[in-house]
């Protein structure tokens, strides 16, 4: 992973994001994709998800975090709704 703290032609405003997570509880923006399908977590700017067919998956654990249905992400535990896709 390259991080690009000095580079700047790397944005780190939220609202220029073509793809953002947004939480169901608050509609905070909670991560964004900065290339492909990788969540970067706004709070750290750390890669955090990967979506690979219709799931977030963990980039650390590989671990199934949501999965898809529409434009919404639901906890693979109790099918709660965690996130939605806010395109811009």
């Amino acid at each position: 992973m390259t991080l690009h703290v000095d580079d700047p032609s790397v944005t780190t405003d939220v609202a220029t994001r073509p793809r953002c997570l947004c939480r169901f509880d608050d509609g905070s923006v909670f991560a964004y994709v900065e290339r492909g399908n990788e969540f970067v977590r706004t709070r750290d700017r750390e890669v955090w998800a990967t979506e690979r067919d219709g799931v977030l998956v963990s980039v650390r654990s590989g671990v199934a975090l949501a999965y898809r249905r529409g434009k919404a992400f639901f906890s693979t535990e109790n099918d709660e709704p965690l996130y939605y896709e806010r395109a811009t």
